[in-house]
């Protein structure tokens, strides 16, 4: 088809508008030649036929018959020629660009690379701060938008934005477009604004899921770019190289703009700090800083301990000693362990720092060098139930062991004493028992229940049932150790004795023919930790000297046997193995100490009597491991304190922003669980400040006793969560270590191979953060286009008047017709 227009143009307020007629004619030359040949016939026929009906007729009457017949088919090509009139409103639509600025933590590293300068007080400037000279002081981001509205994002872990609108110079940012206000900030304010905007807070980059986000939102013809301003690094989520694709395939010009040295420049920073929860007046424990580098080159410098008050300001903090670190230059990490020892009750706070030698440029940041640890020295006891079928050698040893411990109360219940008995035997114990604990409420006085291959028969059966809820949901700590006597009985009524059998982290072998079979003892053989095992501070043993270490463990001449199991639990963890290659099964070598977390407790399986044989290596070495073993199994009942609460953190070390769920367990005094709404809660600073959100936790849908709330700690430091436990005065109390995340540190060059990739085919190209003034502008090309808003074709032809003009026309025809006796 084609048109032909009449047109008339009218330019206001950024509109066009224009009208035409249209008529509905054939689009080439030969349809149109086509179209006029048949009118020409039909014409001609028309008034040949006329003219040959007529042909008796006066030429008057000849003309008046041949007039309304051509006047019908005039008409009717009117019709066929379809007139119409379209009116259309248009406007421009201005080109867009998009500014992806990066938010992560590395925008607060040097813009390029430090360089030594003798006055400390020149501090470097950061990517952000020159990213703000470039853009927004140097009015770059004014100058675009006089061609441009430019659209700036901001991205870290998640794409943001936009955060500000720029169009004719003036700016609209983010709280402003929400209320939709067009006035463009005064300067004082709008660089306040800028300044919140440009913010390094993000512990991770996200480049490949920003960038393929933004395009999805921005492609478009009117689409000039999307200028990308970022080091390159992206270490989470999706490969910018996708984004890449989808850019290419939408036609949209990617411009990146890299920022920072690079070269690698050197960082160190403390990775994690070890520590116990809390120790007995009197214990040696370790403090361990974990550092770590970047991998720039080998380095080395000292980590200072520090020791204050946990509750107090920082004013007694003091320096207790420093030890030196060297690590490699493939950035694995280094622990430094700091040996202490406090005889004086209290919780003390521990500040680790390292230090980097001089190198000749200052390290990339200082951030990240300091961790901050709790450790609780109490003079609490813990409370200890020594179980054993008959007075075997390492029972006998580990009973004194506890018996003369400061820290632990020890009750002990030796299954071949009767109550007849007792009078006539003697057990170094505070209280010689001759049965199980019958109630629950016996039982929840214990932390820990040590079980030397014990008879689990002698227990009734609703003996054994509150035995597993003492694990359960009192977080009670189990550690059963296999023996050849009532072991393979366990393994053999695993069933009828499921309550007892699940605690155990490993599913033990029915068969004893083949623990007899399978485990020699003509030799000792090695008990070998695995990596779990090798970084568990509770196992390190000592030697005569009081030297303590995991290291001890390859100088032990090992056991003769070591019960064989079937498998090990899901979720369970093994610690050491038997090193016996005949005891070797498809599952590899058997576990000889493995642990499991059973609800709100924990429980261990070792695999025999035998670990009075560390002996050898010194008789401390074997205290060391069953009270530190003990200590561990009984952490979250020591925990908790109070029988009627207990409170659990899904994680003690998080990042900032990182979701923390809180939980507390809570029993009325008649230690059913606690049934009301909410509960109050407090979470204040290592700075002594309250956090407001949230204040309380909320019950539990179907889970009564259960109440629970999400945490997002904003700001890196310590926190400490307390909970009153209802009509008491106790307190339940945790601790959570907000730590900035390592991820940005550990590679903080320039990426300018991937900066470079990253626009390969879309048109853009790779710019160094100091030639965006003079060259950014030209790389991106008006894309501004007229758009139609609003467009109405009105058809002239139908009209009533046509109809009635056709109609009058045929009947003159016809009454001349019949006039003249025509037929």
């Amino acid at each position: 088809m084609m048109s032909c227009h009449s047109i008339c143009l009218l330019a206001q307020s950024g509109q066009q508008s224009f009208e035409a007629i249209e008529f509905s004619l054939p689009g080439s030359a030969g349809g149109m030649l086509l179209l006029i040949a048949g009118l020409i016939a039909l014409f001609g026929l028309a008034v040949r036929t006329s003219l040959r009906d007529s042909r008796f007729l006066k030429r008057g009457w000849r003309i008046a018959l041949l007039l309304p017949r051509l006047a019908v088919l005039a008409l009717l090509v009117a019709i066929l020629i379809n007139p119409s009139r379209r009116t259309q409103t248009s406007r421009t639509e201005q080109s867009r660009v998009g500014v992806l600025l990066d938010t992560s933590l590395s925008m607060a590293y040097p813009a390029a690379e430090s360089e030594s300068s003798g006055d400390a007080s020149d501090e470097p400037v950061t990517r952000l701060n020159a990213v703000m000279d470039t853009f927004i002081d140097s009015e770059l981001i004014q100058e675009l938008s006089e061609t441009h509205v430019v659209s700036v994002y901001a991205f870290d872990s998640a794409l943001k934005g936009p955060q500000a609108v720029v169009s004719k110079g003036e700016v609209r940012f983010a709280d402003e477009l929400t209320a939709d206000v067009t006035e463009s900030a005064e300067p004082e304010s709008a660089e306040s604004l800028w300044s919140q905007v440009l913010v390094a807070q993000g512990a991770e980059t996200r480049l490949g899921e920003a960038l393929h986000e933004l395009t999805g939102q921005m492609a478009g013809r009117t689409l000039s770019g999307i200028v990308v301003v970022s080091d390159g690094q992206s270490n989470v989520g999706l490969d910018p190289m996708l984004a890449r694709q989808r850019a290419e395939r939408s036609e949209t010009r990617l411009i990146t703009v890299g920022l920072g040295s690079p070269e690698p420049q050197a960082n160190v920073w403390v990775a994690g700090i070890q520590a116990p929860a809390d120790v007995h007046r009197g214990d040696p424990f370790d403090v361990t800083a974990i550092i770590q580098s970047n991998g720039a080159k080998a380095m080395s410098g000292t980590v200072e301990l520090y020791e204050q008050s946990a509750s107090g300001d920082g004013s007694d903090r003091r320096k207790v000693t420093e030890e030196p670190f060297a690590v490699d230059a493939d950035g694995l990490p280094v622990p430094v362990r700091f040996s202490r020892q406090l005889n004086v009750p209290g919780e003390y706070a521990y500040i680790v720092k390292a230090n980097l030698d001089a190198t000749g440029s200052p390290e990339l940041t200082l951030e990240d060098n300091q961790r901050q640890c709790r450790v609780e020295v109490t003079d609490r006891r813990i409370k200890v139930l020594v179980i054993s079928s008959g007075p075997m050698r390492e029972y006998r040893f580990v009973r004194n062991t506890l018996f003369r411990h400061t820290g632990i109360d020890s009750d002990v219940w030796l299954q071949t004493i009767t109550g007849n008995d007792t009078g006539m035997v003697s057990q170094e114990a505070t209280t010689l028992l001759t049965d199980f604990p019958e109630t629950a409420a016996d039982l929840a006085k214990y932390n820990v229940i040590v079980a030397f291959d014990p008879d689990w028969e002698r227990l009734t059966e609703e003996q054994r049932g509150f035995l597993n809820r003492w694990v359960e949901r009192d977080a009670g700590g189990l550690i059963a150790v296999a023996g050849e006597l009532h072991t393979p009985r366990l393994a053999e009524e695993a069933d009828s004795l499921r309550e007892v059998s699940v605690l155990y982290p490993v599913v033990l072998n029915r068969l004893l023919s083949e623990l007899r079979i399978s485990q020699g003892a003509d030799e000792a053989w090695p008990v070998v930790l695995t990596p779990e095992g090798r970084t568990s501070e509770f196992l390190k043993i000592a030697d005569a000297t009081g030297n303590a270490s995991t290291d001890l463990w390859e100088t032990f001449d090992g056991i003769y046997r070591s019960y064989p199991v079937r498998s090990v639990r899901d979720g369970a963890v093994v610690l050491a193995s038997y090193g016996n290659p005949r005891a070797r099964t498809q599952n590899g070598a058997p576990p000889f100490l493995a642990t499991q977390f059973y609800g709100a407790g924990r429980t261990f399986f070792v695999g025999s009597a035998e670990t009075w044989r560390l002996r050898s290596i010194s008789p401390e070495g074997h205290q060391r491991f069953w009270t530190s073993l003990i200590r561990e199994a009984g952490q979250g009942s020591r925990q908790r304190g109070n029988p009627r609460g207990l409170l659990l953190i899904d994680r003690t070390t998080a990042s900032p922003g990182q979701p923390v769920t809180i939980e507390a367990r809570l029993y009325d005094p008649r230690m059913e669980p606690l049934q009301t709404e909410t509960v109050p809660m407090s979470i204040v600073d290592s700075e002594g400040r309250p956090v407001a959100v949230p204040d309380r936790l909320r019950n539990q849908a179907l889970q009564t006793g259960r109440y629970s709330a999400v945490f997002r700690p904003l700001r890196p430091g310590n926190y400490r969560v307390a909970v009153p436990i209802p009509d008491t005065t106790d307190v339940l109390q945790a601790n959570i270590e907000v730590a900035l995340s390592n991820l940005e540190s550990e590679h903080s060059e320039q990426d300018v191979d991937m900066l470079t990739e990253l626009v390969r085919d879309t048109g853009g190209s790779y710019l160094p953060l100091a030639d965006c003034k003079s060259k950014l502008a030209d790389l991106l090309p008006d894309r501004s286009e007229l758009v139609v808003t609003d467009e109405q074709l009105v058809t002239l032809w139908d009209r009533a008047w046509l109809m009635y003009s056709l109609i009058a026309l045929l009947g003159i025809e016809w009454v001349l017709r019949r006039a003249v006796r025509l037929s």
